[in-house]
């Protein structure tokens, strides 16, 4: 065989390893929020992003058909790395006060955010949306509780890409009151409380993009290389203010972020 054929066969070998282990993906996610049971990724290997996100269009398209998103999750860990986003189903979003089975949650994790919620339509377009555009289009500044659990059995040693394909271990999100005058605040210098049952964590100015707002172009720009845009009543949240904490059944969960507003959650 030529230098030039084991080349082309190594390619083609490569791309249909690749298509395999998506459509692997895809099966293993959607059994596994069908079923209940956790998906053993062991031997199935997504190589980048690009894999993650094909995965995660393709479970929401199959568990959610015709319902779009009317929330997403978007975040990272500061400013330098692009920053990553996953879909909200509307069965996925409650309002404050929620209460939720813990029987329903394999992994019982909570977390205090700030959201945005539009008050106009962001739709795709070839020519990005600037800054002060997507600015414009948010109504209001919202307090969020996140419920993170994972579809995956390994879900304490998944690397990054399967657990983007897992939508960022998003189960659901508790959304809250909040303000209109949201572009009067310094975020960095933000203070937020996080009750969960008698432990209290708190934190000022603690979002790793300074401003969460700056995520919120990305987004549109996310969103528009799918052919999606954004509606009003869509809420974005933005990530922990606290960290990823730990929560118990009987537990109840109060996000207050002062000026803004709180979400309330009650764990059954």
């Amino acid at each position: 065989m030529s230098d030039e054929k084991a080349a082309r066969h190594l390619v083609d070998a490569s791309r249909r390893h690749g298509i395999s282990a998506i459509a692997s993906a895809i099966k293993l996610l959607v059994d596994a929020n069908r079923s209940r049971k956790l998906a053993v990724t062991e031997g199935v290997t997504l190589e980048s992003e690009a894999d993650a996100y094909r995965v995660q269009d393709s479970v929401y398209s199959r568990l959610w058909a015709g319902t779009r998103p009317v929330a997403w999750k978007v975040g990272g860990p500061n400013d330098e790395i692009e920053p990553t986003a996953a879909p909200i189903p509307p069965e996925h979003v409650l309002r404050s006060p929620a209460t939720v089975a813990s029987s329903s949650l394999h992994m019982l994790r909570v977390e205090a955010e700030v959201a945005f919620r539009l008050a106009r339509d962001l739709p795709p377009r070839s020519k990005a949306y600037k800054d002060k555009e997507v600015a414009a289009a948010v109504g209001e500044a919202v307090v969020t509780i996140e419920i993170c659990d994972s579809r995956l059995a390994d879900w304490k040693t998944a690397n990054g890409l399967w657990k983007l394909a897992d939508f960022q271990t998003n189960a659901a999100l508790i959304v809250g009151s909040g303000t209109k005058d949201w572009q009067k605040i310094d975020f960095t210098k933000q203070e937020a409380e996080f009750a969960i049952g008698t432990r209290v964590s708190r934190a000022k100015g603690a979002h790793p993009f300074g401003n969460p707002a700056r995520l919120l172009p990305w987004l549109v720009a996310h969103c528009a290389k799918r052919g999606m845009g954004l509606h009003a009543g869509d809420v974005v949240t933005t990530g922990a203010w606290t960290g990823l904490e730990v929560a118990l059944p009987g537990d109840d969960v109060v996000a207050r972020f002062a000026g803004i507003g709180e979400a309330k959650l009650k764990i059954t």
